[in-house]
């Protein structure tokens, strides 16, 4: 009786070590010895840049959380190792030492802002880590290197969308210019120029100024008495970017201002209205009623309390946690593996929009204009 009784509990052991097999269930113990796939993530999480770089890093975290919810890629759970690249060349060159030759990872996501991903794309390069940013828009990133990825258009679209729309919709002739020393500005001011003056408009002014620099009444008032018809305005982050907008202002300057993305982030645009009202603003083509959008959005908005302020490159972090775990999931953690797959992305179907690369790792999407109206965003175009 008594082996009779063991073998049915062997018979019942067995069976249900298969049934586990056949719905996927891993054991706790096992599971648990799984090690994680590390991915390396640099975005500014101090400084001014910070205020995008944070509602970024947590798009990033929910879509891991997700991912990871779900059983993870092939069993194995995502670990981010965040570093802090602080919207500089230099941090951004630092981290990606780090992420590469200390943790041994084979992804980085970042930067968010273009002077990290230019920053740390030599080093990603040199080692066969694929380097891919939510967010960074400079012309330069295009030949940055085989490695290197983006799901942000480069502002060689935006500066023509920008000079376009000057020329041809508000009919300005002559315009100014007051730009930040960054990769990611000065990307904007030179492709804005050049076509402005190949669809037969003049610059009038030129004015730039340092990220450290709170004082812009001088590059103001060179704007003023130079009379342009439009000034284009391109900040590197939100705090200067309010700063410049009202010391533009105070100068008793009229003339129509235009901008890129920065300056019409949804919560800067609410707690500024008076300062940023009538200021319009080119910025990647988006749908916030799509479905992953709206439910990226959502649990954005209950996590952090607040609406996403910048939901464009937030979508697009949300998505390059999905491509690169497909990735990772078809070819393991081999980097040049990976690499071949992400250029063979077609018309993916992402939080920020159909996402194809080109054989330069760019994305290609469309833009829209917006101008502040009574401390909301209005679609002109």
């Amino acid at each position: 009786m008594k082996k009779l009784q063991i073998f049915f509990v062997m018979l019942l052991l067995v069976f249900s070590a298969c049934t586990a097999r056949q719905i996927g269930v891993v054991p706790e113990d096992i599971s648990k010895d799984e090690p994680p796939i590390k991915i390396g993530v640099m975005y500014p999480l101090t400084g001014d840049a910070a205020a995008y770089g944070l509602p970024i890093q947590k798009a990033t975290q929910i879509a891991a959380d997700e991912i990871n919810t779900q059983g993870g890629i092939n069993g194995k759970q995502i670990k981010f190792i965040f570093e802090d690249s602080k919207c500089n060349a230099k941090d951004a060159n630092a981290a990606a030492q780090k992420l590469v030759n200390v943790d041994k990872v084979k992804v980085i996501i970042g930067g968010v802002c273009s002077s990290e991903t230019l920053g740390a794309a030599p080093i990603t390069e040199a080692n066969k880590v694929i380097l891919i940013s939510p967010s960074s828009t400079s012309p330069d990133i295009t030949n940055a290197g085989d490695f290197v990825f983006r799901v942000a258009p480069s502002d060689s679209f935006s500066g023509i969308v920008a000079s376009e729309f000057a020329k041809n919709n508000l009919k300005a002739t002559k315009a100014a210019l007051i730009t930040e020393s960054s990769d990611y500005a000065q990307g904007l001011r030179v492709v804005f120029k050049e076509n402005f003056a190949k669809l037969g408009g003049t610059i009038v002014a030129d004015e730039t100024y340092n990220p450290e620099d709170t004082d812009f009444r001088t590059q103001a008032a060179k704007v003023k008495a130079a009379n342009a018809d439009v000034i284009y305005i391109v900040p590197q982050t939100p705090a200067k970017s309010v700063l410049l907008a009202k010391q533009i202002k105070e100068a008793g300057i009229k003339k129509q201002l235009l901008t890129a993305e920065v300056l019409i982030g949804r919560n800067l645009v609410k707690e500024n209205a008076d300062a940023l009202e009538g200021i319009i603003g080119i910025e990647q083509s988006f749908n916030d009623n799509a479905p992953k959008t709206a439910v990226l959005l959502t649990k954005y908005k209950e996590r952090a309390k607040e609406d996403a302020p910048i939901p464009t490159f937030m979508a697009g972090a949300y998505d390059v946690v999905y491509l690169v775990a497909d990735a990772i999931a078809k070819n393991g953690e081999n980097a040049e593996k990976i690499r071949d797959q992400l250029y063979s992305v077609r018309n993916f179907d992402g939080a920020v929009g159909k996402i194809t690369f080109d054989k330069n790792g760019d994305v290609i999407l469309g833009f829209s204009v917006k101008q502040v109206r009574n401390g909301e965003l209005v679609t002109l175009k």
